[in-house]
């Protein structure tokens, strides 16, 4: 019965664990170094973000998980494969629900992390004109959703399942969060890294969770930037009828989202899209070092932010 599946695990070349540390390792040096140059651009606003980002993502996210790719025939693994036929529409739906959803698990998770004495810091400026967040959405939305699903959901993934299909989508969705820094931001980043991850698996396509981490991403800014034009500057502590309606709100979110990904769970079973069962199988010690290297120097991002 599991002859197919281990053929498969088999003949098709992936990138390493190994291959995998030494990329996040490399991205958050990357965001360190971006840190450091901020302050040294002569750009400001908007425009000095574009150019920070396309600093970050191309020499430290692009170009080093393309080589990685490219190197041994990998790319067959990264499911570069199109959107299947009718599920475009659902994807994006998804997108737009998950905005709702992360802004809600955020501001519960802020509130909690608040009355643990941990204050969460400025919110980002929104794009303040038509310009700014035409901008923002290629530079800010679009150019990250490709290079960090590139990353985490194509080399990354890849990587970790060998390890099992599942087991690859936590450990996934978890470096995810762990790589963007930001404690106060986890809930969305856990939100948007497990459902980017779930449909480009059950979808058998990278360029599923690229659409709908750029969408997300779009949603995001072109929510921000409404909001700042009707003068709203932020909520106030909300009362506790505004809250269940929010909470309410939240779990017929995530209720939705689950349905939908049970039916991308089912279209795959039925198109023979093959989840690799858990493998057990003790890291190398150069996987524990650089992945361990990674992890390490994610957190310390993380410890600096609060």
């Amino acid at each position: 019965m599991q002859d197919p599946i281990y053929r498969r695990l088999r003949e098709t070349p992936r990138p390493t664990l190994r291959d995998a540390g030494l990329l996040l390792l490399l991205a958050t040096a990357g965001l360190w170094l971006s840190a450091a140059l901020a302050s040294r651009l002569p750009f400001r606003g908007w425009a000095g973000m574009a150019v920070l980002n396309a600093l970050y993502y191309l020499p430290f996210m692009l170009a080093p998980v393309l080589l990685c790719a490219a190197r041994g025939g990998a790319t067959a693994s990264l499911r570069l494969n199109p959107v299947p036929r009718g599920m475009l529409l659902p994807v994006i739906l998804l997108a737009l629900m998950s905005v709702y959803s992360a802004s809600a698990l955020t501001y519960g998770w802020t509130a909690l992390l608040s009355r643990l004495g941990l204050e969460a810091g400025p919110v980002p400026a929104a794009p303040e004109s038509r310009r700014a967040l035409s901008l923002a959405i290629l530079c800010t939305a679009a150019l990250p959703a490709v290079c960090e699903e590139l990353l985490f959901r194509g080399v990354v993934l890849s990587a970790w399942e060998s390890r099992g299909t599942r087991l690859a989508l936590g450990a996934t969705t978890a470096l995810f969060a762990l790589l963007h820094g930001d404690l106060y931001g986890w809930p969305a980043y856990l939100l948007v890294g497990g459902v980017a991850g779930a449909l480009t698996v059950t979808l058998d396509s990278l360029y599923a969770g690229i659409t709908f981490h750029t969408v997300y991403n779009a949603a995001c800014l072109i929510v921000a930037y409404a909001a700042a034009g009707m003068g709203e500057t932020g909520a106030g502590p909300l009362t506790a009828a505004e809250l269940a309606q929010v909470m309410l709100r939240l779990l017929f979110n995530l209720a939705l989202t689950a349905l939908l990904l049970g039916a991308f769970r089912r279209r795959a079973a039925r198109e023979g899209v093959v989840f690799i069962p858990r493998i057990r199988r003790p890291l190398s010690a150069s996987e524990r070092l650089w992945l361990g290297l990674a992890a390490a120097a994610m957190a310390i991002t993380t410890i600096l932010q609060i």
